[in-house]
């Protein structure tokens, strides 16, 4: 889970690149979009990720959507394990055939 104990340093009315700065010394890497969403919501993260999995899913990017559905999985909300299970398959079945076709 990543720190953002530090909530008082971060303010609304900082610029983009203020923010981008405050998120990469907490984080070690560049802020996805999920890391601003669990800052300005506290205690809805799952529900988030869970929302940012669809995303990625109605997007088209079968794989980042399987990758957030695990992790909802892994904290807790186990509704999702149908959506891992269905994606697993479908994104082997998609690697087989282009195996077959190369």
């Amino acid at each position: 889970m990543n720190d953002f104990s530090d909530y008082e340093s971060f303010r609304p009315n900082m610029t983009r690149e203020e923010v981008l700065v405050w998120f990469q010394r907490r984080l070690n890497r560049p802020p996805e979009a999920f890391d601003i969403y669990q800052v300005t919501l506290p205690g809805a993260a799952l529900p988030g990720r869970h929302l940012l999995g669809y995303c990625y899913l109605n997007l088209g990017e079968s794989e980042r959507a399987l990758r957030e559905f695990k992790k909802c999985v892994k904290e807790g909300y186990h509704d999702d394990w149908q959506l891992v299970i269905e994606l697993t398959v479908e994104i082997e079945a998609k690697r087989r055939q282009e195996a077959l076709n190369a």
